[in-house]
């Protein structure tokens, strides 16, 4: 089975050098100026100390054979990617979409809709140390909507450094992984690393609160959220909320953080480019509306960075500007 990473950045450079350490016969396609950084080959390490160090990674050449083509660009990118993508799918590949949050696989989907076309929650944060060297830097894993034609490709993929599973409660598991998303606007807009940020018992309540929004969404659609971190999905808003003495002393695994790890959302904010906003709070927010509810401080983040991105706001907010700034909004 020959897979192809469309998108060399962060996460698809590490899925490609964990597919390639793992055995998988895996190319990837990306910008060159990416690709010319992997011409002597990729180191892949995590924050445990395991590493995989690759004295090439194979570049995607036209015509070749794709049977999975795992399209790892942000939510942003898919509609873009389309035209590209028509080049390398051909009707039996499978397309496993990459993406945070809800809705950009619908492109996808309407693009080829006689194509297996399957999600994926990619757990974990991925760090450039250097454009050679990529280091995932928190807990987690990939999870991937169970098919029958990809069950042992992904048991092969599994390993400590991309630990893999499948799901066949795959909505449940996008919810989950959405929860721990929804502090990345909070991450963005408070322009520091998310260990320091966690440990910021101000920064904690706010996430608190968007999560508590979350899970009113999740209650009355009636979905049960995995446990993907070391607590219960419903009680990570409570601990977010004690105190710091307690906070650090009961969440030890939820701080095993690199110091240097920041949001995604953060890099685009940083270099003023189009954020996931719209796919992760305000996925939040659509669904609410749809089920009758509201999600005031969800709705007021998607305001608040739609003004950064118009270059009406900077990031850097304290926690208490922050909450300000929502309120304002």
């Amino acid at each position: 089975m020959r897979h192809v990473v469309f998108g060399a950045g962060l996460i698809g450079g590490y899925l490609a050098g964990a597919f390639t350490s793992q055995g998988l016969n895996t190319a990837i396609i990306g910008r060159l100026n990416i690709i010319k950084a992997l011409e002597n080959g990729l180191t892949v390490t995590d924050f445990l100390g395991n590493k995989a160090t690759l004295s090439s990674i194979e570049v995607y050449q036209e015509h070749q054979r794709a049977d999975v083509v795992w399209l790892t660009v942000k939510c942003t990118s898919v509609e873009s990617s389309i035209v590209d993508l028509k080049k390398i799918v051909h009707p039996n590949s499978i397309i496993v979409c990459c993406q945070n949050g809800f809705g950009s696989d619908q492109l996808v989907r309407q693009a080829f809709p006689n194509n297996l076309v399957l999600n994926a929650v990619v757990g974990f944060n991925v760090a450039e140390e250097t454009p050679s060297h990529l280091h995932r830097s928190t807990d987690g894993k990939l999870v991937v909507e169970y098919h029958e034609h990809l069950a042992a490709a992904l048991k092969r993929a599994d390993c400590a450094l991309l630990p893999t599973i499948t799901s066949e409660n795959f909505l449940a598991h996008q919810w989950a992984k959405l929860q721990l998303n929804i502090a990345n606007s909070v991450n963005a807009l408070a322009d520091i690393p998310v260990k320091a940020m966690t440990e910021d018992a101000e920064f904690r309540q706010l996430i608190a609160d968007l999560m508590s929004e979350l899970l009113d969404v999740t209650d009355a659609l009636q979905l049960k959220l995995p446990k993907i971190t070391a607590v219960p999905a419903k009680m990570i808003p409570k601990i977010m909320r004690l105190p710091n003495w307690i906070f650090k002393r009961l969440a030890q695994k939820m701080l095993a953080i690199d110091p240097s790890a920041r949001a995604s959302m953060w890099w685009d904010l940083s270099r003023g480019k189009r954020s996931e906003i719209d796919y992760l709070n305000g996925a939040v927010v659509k669904q609410a509306k749809a089920l009758g509810l509201n999600c005031p401080l969800n709705e007021a983040m998607v305001k608040l960075v739609h003004s950064v991105q118009r270059g009406e706001q900077s990031i850097g907010l304290s926690a208490t500007d922050l909450r300000k700034a929502l309120e304002n909004v």
